[in-house]
């Protein structure tokens, strides 16, 4: 593995992303990039070399929130990001659905620590625009002029294979790019353990995969 280059990996974790990596919350309207894509751009942009651990889980039942602490380390640096989810509580005063509380505010901390690397500002810039927003603010109007990506500097797209190989009985091929994107699609699947290529994926676990993401990678696939 070449030697790791922090100032590299950092660029490429602020590059932007392909076209249509937005997307909208259907609550709110308010753009976002899914998790799953920024863990995807790290662990390319970094060869496998950061990690990602939970410092702090607060569950608080009075007060009916759950905070969380994410610590991401690159290279030499490391930043911390809070999440903050409310729990539901029935009548009885039971905690509701408390694993996905939890799930929703580890989502928020990590997110909060990878912005500190500015990851996804250039995308997320344009639809923050209005007077309260961030991206209106004139020091960062240079976000919304720079271009994006030549389809050649689409690493986290690229479909050549990457430092992970399947580890099904006898296979051992190493995955491709968006092979392992996809394995970063499945819930609950640990893909830095459960390392699979496409063919050897367990059934149990593709069944998981979200139908838009197993057809955009199929189509990538076929087209090739």
């Amino acid at each position: 593995m070449d030697e790791f280059n922090y100032q590299e990996a950092i660029a490429k974790i602020k590059a932007r992303f392909p076209e249509g990596t937005v997307k909208k919350r259907e609550d709110t309207g308010r753009a976002y990039i899914p998790n799953q894509v920024y863990n995807d751009r790290v662990e390319l942009a970094t060869q496998s070399q950061w990690t990602l651990e939970y410092s702090e889980v607060e569950i608080n039942v009075p007060q009916r929130y759950v905070k969380v602490v994410a610590r991401v380390t690159i290279g030499p640096h490391t930043r911390d990001g809070i999440g903050f989810h409310e729990l539901n509580v029935d009548g009885s005063g039971n905690v509701k659905k408390l694993s996905t509380a939890v799930d929703q505010a580890k989502a928020e901390a990590f997110r909060e620590a990878l912005d500190t690397w500015q990851i996804g500002w250039q995308d997320l810039a344009p639809y923050y625009q209005l007077e309260k927003d961030w991206g209106s603010n004139p020091a960062l109007q240079h976000l919304l002029h720079s271009s994006p990506p030549e389809e050649s500097e689409r690493f986290s797209q690229a479909s050549e294979v990457i430092d992970r190989q399947c580890i099904y009985t006898n296979c051992g091929a190493q995955l491709t790019r968006d092979e392992w994107a996809l394995l970063g699609t499945i819930p609950k699947l640990d893909r830095t353990r459960m390392t699979y290529c496409f063919e050897h994926i367990p059934n149990h676990y593709k069944k998981k995969i979200p139908s838009a993401e197993l057809e955009t990678f199929l189509k990538k696939t076929n087209d090739r």
